[in-house]
């Protein structure tokens, strides 16, 4: 890789950095609704880290670095967690491409593990209020 390359990758880590802690919230937020974050939600996250091209250009052991953070801050203090973790969500509701991309992510989490509880359901929708997109306009795109 040359250094335009270089400078380049560098850029492209920089001004995606919000995106990546936004997913890893939406992970967390969506793994932890029911209580536990099962084997098949971190599978899945690992999944999504793997396909999506605008998150490689991040080291893999740091996003989940991110997302083991945001979970066990959820566990000891979850309301403030909760909060901060909808503050780094929001910086994409006015970016309907982003958003739509955070809620598939959401999805793809909490149908990990087979059925979605309403725990999850409710933090699915929280998170599209988060990102003013209508919960039912994007369930019913999903299901």
């Amino acid at each position: 890789m040359n250094f335009i390359e270089k400078l380049r990758a560098d850029t492209a880590r920089y001004w995606d950095k919000p995106f990546l802690k936004a997913s890893m919230a939406v992970c967390a937020l969506a793994s932890l609704a029911d209580g536990e974050v099962s084997l098949s939600e971190r599978y899945r996250v690992d999944a999504i880290l793997d396909a999506m091209d605008r998150l490689q250009v991040h080291n893999p052991g740091k996003a989940v670095e991110i997302l083991d953070d945001y979970i066990a801050a959820l566990r000891t203090e979850r309301t403030a967690a909760e909060g901060v973790l909808e503050g780094k969500i929001s910086r994409f509701a006015d970016d309907y491409k982003s958003a739509r991309t955070l809620l598939r992510i959401a999805y793809l989490v909490i149908t990990a593990d087979g059925d979605v509880a309403e725990p999850e359901r409710a933090v699915f929708d929280r998170i599209c209020a988060t990102l003013n997109v209508s919960p039912s306009e994007i369930w019913e795109k999903m299901v």
